[in-house]
């Protein structure tokens, strides 16, 4: 029997089973582990470059929708007692905080109105059944955003136009196929007509 062995107890062996994994996992990663997390970065910038411009087109058509419709009450309750809007400005209408939404964007002087894509926004007296029944506020927005909000917008405004297209109104009725083209047919950037009566 020998005498120098020491016997080590069943938890020396686990302590000393735990260690040898440890030391036999640090270091670098094997060629299969390597090509797995290149595949999944890969793979990650693969749906950011197609996922990003969707979810932006997404959030600015939600924050024109929103300005739109923010403008359109502001419209409204900027010109309350007035028989028509025959004498209404884009300077008055600021003046009475129309556009109090677009913030900072407002001229210090009211004179001009910077929409959110950095466009004029513009606000004249128009028609939609009579003369001077309407304020209508043009707004430039890039075509995606049109596509994306034209149909939102038709239920808040009382007439709709994109690049002087109708794509709603009393007369007309709002049809998606025709609003994609007209948000479409001058480039890049659409032209769309807002029109804001009593109703």
């Amino acid at each position: 029997m020998k005498t120098n062995v020491t016997q080590r107890t069943y938890g020396q062996k686990q302590a000393s089973l735990r260690l040898g994994r440890l030391r036999k996992q640090t270091g670098e990663l094997s060629l299969i582990e390597a090509g797995a997390v290149l595949g999944a970065a890969a793979l990650l910038a693969v749906a950011l470059f197609l996922g990003v411009p969707f979810v932006r087109n997404m959030v600015q058509s939600s924050s024109f929708t929103s300005e739109a419709g923010m403008f359109h009450s502001g419209i409204q309750n900027a010109t309350q007692n007035d028989a028509d809007f025959s004498g209404e400005t884009l300077t008055s209408l600021a003046t009475n905080h129309a556009f109090d939404a677009a913030g900072a964007r407002v001229a210090s002087d009211y004179s001009a109105v910077t929409g959110i894509f950095g466009g004029a926004v513009t606000a004249v007296p128009g028609k939609v059944t009579t003369a001077n029944d309407a304020i209508v506020t043009t707004y430039p927005v890039p075509k995606a955003v049109c596509s994306m909000s034209v149909s939102a917008l038709v239920n808040t405004f009382t007439e709709v136009t994109v690049n002087g297209t109708v794509v709603f109104s009393p007369t007309t009725t709002f049809n998606s196929a025709t609003a994609g083209t007209a948000c479409g047919s001058a480039g890049n950037v659409a032209t769309v007509g807002l029109y804001t009566t009593r109703s």
